[in-house]
């Protein structure tokens, strides 16, 4: 009746093969009331994604079975997902990197090594879905 039983924190889907990385970053977004999933094979994103349903997907480029770039366009292409912000989070910052992840539909292009943690964070609010 008053929602009892749900739960009105957003969700961030982790797709990252950093074990370290992903540790961190879980422990920041819950710190900050959100509920993270972690992903750490491309192969599983879209599966993961249509059961967890997340406001904001943290999206890695480089991993295995299925790299990020492949990844946002069947993200963009899926009727269910197409809405959900895609925050791209790598260490590929070539500049055609950066343009062909935006041109794909990602809201940001963040690069990890030149990142503070807490900017990622300033990049999920910036982004998330209501």
């Amino acid at each position: 009746m008053f929602g009892i039983g749900k739960s009105n924190k957003k969700k961030v889907l982790l797709v990252e093969d950093d074990a370290l990385l992903v540790t961190v970053l879980e422990k920041q977004l819950k710190e900050e009331g959100y509920i993270a999933e972690k992903v750490g094979n491309g192969l599983e994103v879209i599966t993961t994604a249509h059961k967890f349903k997340p406001n904001l997907i943290l999206l890695d480029l480089v991993l295995p079975g299925l790299d990020g770039f492949e990844i946002l366009r069947q993200l963009k292409e899926d009727d269910e997902l197409s809405t959900v912000p895609v925050v791209v989070l790598s260490n590929l910052d070539k500049e055609g990197d950066v343009k062909s992840t935006i041109a794909l539909g990602a809201k940001e292009h963040i690069v990890k090594v030149k990142t503070k943690l807490g900017d990622v964070i300033g990049a999920v609010k910036r982004n998330i879905k209501d």
